[in-house]
């Protein structure tokens, strides 16, 4: 069980996190740490990820007797291969339990620590002084750690990034599962209240993400809307991107604002200083929905309607859409709130085997029709134009037949 927890703190310049141990007593290198995100502007779901990583290192770090101030690569080495046989751990841990942690959840744990011994080294260079002035980063591939593979500067090749750390896991290159039209319409069917039903149709006609309204970690997505984000003159919501501060204006199609009339009609309930547009029914009734909550009810839906379904299933499945109709990644890229296009085509422009076999396959059409083809000879090259083989020969038989004509009327 982990000893080291995380907090919230208020302070001058913002909030931050801290790591504290069972006595409540903060890690002062890890806190500085937390600080300095927290003064650079990063986001308070990057802080709180951060710290929550940190926390359960520094756990581990004690369970098994590690010095905090002499961590070697060997010792990352053995947390990230523990860490990596671990089990997923999620909003809902019922279902997560189950599953392994995925090889982009043990890559981001590893720039946590990277980047965590990256300002400890920093910092102990600059005052010239501390456990960790002039150390090699032990979460970091090292260049003078590795000899040249025959002994002799400039034979070797510099070595592939992917080979340079063994910790990383390969990412599959796999496109994002989707739901089919019929599944969707089957999930919002069984919705048994407007307010499900009208998340299950925002999330499935705009694409944005489920969200949450955390105190913690602030709010962003559907669940993070206020009621002043409905613009239901202009038929638009707005919604907090995540991780960022910016606000993204989307559309939303005719069918969503009967269902949203009737939710706020008949099912919202909420005190006059509660803006949360979605509220909570149950457990939490008045008080603005978390992700938790609704992701309980989505599973109920999907048990209901005999589908596997998670809230991020909807975003998938309408960005492949988008691509197969318009070809247009740069909507792609606006509808979903994107910051950079590569991160849309690398997410969504990819192909499988069975695409790949068809391109090679009208390859090999191509260049035999090509083959087949009549191609001008070097005769072609006296004539005005580049006529084929048998234009050719058919004027060269012209000619000679003329030349054979003798003229009328003269003497032989």
């Amino acid at each position: 069980m982990s000893i080291y927890r995380v907090l919230r703190k208020a302070e001058r310049l913002g909030t931050s996190f801290c790591v504290c141990d069972s006595k409540d007593a903060g890690v002062g290198s890890c806190n500085q740490f937390l600080t300095e995100l927290s003064l650079r502007d990063c986001s308070v779901y990057t802080q709180r990820a951060y710290a929550l990583g940190l926390a359960h290192f520094f756990s581990w770090l004690h369970a098994s007797g590690g010095d905090p101030d002499h961590v070697t690569r060997q010792i990352v080495g053995s947390y990230i291969t523990e860490f990596a046989r671990g089990t997923k751990q999620g909003a809902v841990g019922a279902r997560s339990a189950e599953k392994p942690r995925q090889p982009r959840t043990i890559n981001h744990r590893l720039s946590v620590l990277a980047s965590y011994f990256e300002y400890c080294i920093r910092c102990d260079t600059e005052d010239g002084r501390g456990p960790w002035k002039g150390r090699i980063n032990p979460a970091c591939w090292n260049p003078l750690a590795e000899e040249p593979r025959h002994g002799m500067i400039g034979r070797d090749l510099p070595a592939r990034q992917r080979q340079r750390d063994g910790f990383r896991r390969r990412i599959p290159r796999t496109l994002p599962k989707v739901l089919e039209p019929t599944a969707i319409q089957k999930l919002i069917n069984s919705a048994g209240s407007y307010r499900d039903r009208a998340i299950l149709m925002l999330l499935s006609r705009t694409g944005q993400r489920i969200g949450d309204w955390s105190p913690i970690a602030g709010r962003h997505g559907i669940l993070g809307m206020e009621l002043e984000d409905v613009d239901r003159k202009r038929r638009f919501i707005t919604v907090r991107l995540k991780g960022a501060r910016d606000q993204h204006r989307v559309p939303v199609t005719d069918d969503f604002w009967p269902i949203y009339e009737e939710y706020l009609r008949t099912e919202r309930r909420a005190a006059p200083d509660v803006h949360a547009v979605w509220i909570a029914s149950r457990k939490g009734q008045g008080k603005p929905l978390r992700y938790t909550s609704f992701e309980s009810a989505l599973r109920y839906i999907g048990r209901r309607a005999g589908i596997s379904v998670h809230p991020h299933l909807f975003r998938h499945t309408l960005a492949q859409g988008v691509l197969e109709t318009t070809g247009n990644i740069k909507v792609a890229q606006e509808i979903l709130g994107h910051s950079h296009l590569s991160t849309t085509a690398d997410l969504y422009l990819r192909v499988d085997q069975h695409a790949m076999a068809n391109a090679l396959a009208a390859k090999s059409s191509t260049e035999r029709a090509t083959k087949q083809r009549s191609w001008p000879s070097a005769k072609a090259a006296q004539y005005a134009f580049a006529y084929d083989d048998e234009t050719i020969l058919e004027l060269e038989r012209t000619i000679a037949q003329a030349s054979d004509v003798k003229p009328s009327g003269g003497d032989s």
